[in-house]
């Protein structure tokens, strides 16, 4: 074998370890951004979802959802915080008014139980009837599971 032979083969087995080091630092740091973002995502996402509310005539006005435990584990408390609007004349025509209220509610919901809930709005006074408000916010702005572990979002921001 040549001198210039051995040269372009020892070039080509550092080519070859240097892009295979690089493929593998490359490949290393995705799987961990993946594992990263997975995390985060699953820290941010809400182990609850809420749907269908409204404002609801029972024995009193109030806010009527449905709730359901999307998570893996048992939910023994919830609170919600829940903020009611009136609506104008047209949609955008919005009083500077709202309702707000925070709400216990003291239940097992097993995974993937759903119950329809009633919070209660007998504190506040809706003028003209409950045709002019809606619900602007609904969110758990607590969970506490059966194991202790408490999960929060005091902002709403994991709500849909």
């Amino acid at each position: 074998m040549s001198e210039i032979e051995k040269i372009v083969l020892s070039f080509c087995r550092t080519l070859v370890l240097a892009l295979g080091a690089f493929l593998c630092g490359f490949c290393a740091c995705a799987i961990f951004s993946c594992a990263s973002i997975e995390k985060k995502l699953s820290d941010l996402a809400a182990p609850y979802a809420i749907f269908d509310s409204q404002i609801a005539e029972r024995d009193e006005t109030g806010i009527e959802f449905t709730f359901s435990n999307l998570g893996e584990r048992t939910i023994v408390r919830v609170k919600f915080f829940a903020r009611v609007q009136e609506s104008g004349d047209s949609e955008d025509d919005f009083s500077d008014d709202s309702m707000e209220k925070e709400f216990v509610f003291d239940a097992e919901f097993d995974c993937g139980d759903s119950e329809r809930i009633f919070i209660p709005l007998s504190e506040f006074e809706f003028d003209g009837g409950i045709e002019n408000y809606f619900v602007e916010s609904l969110f758990a702005s607590e969970i506490i599971f059966s194991d202790g572990e408490i999960w929060s979002d005091k902002d709403g921001k994991s709500a849909l």
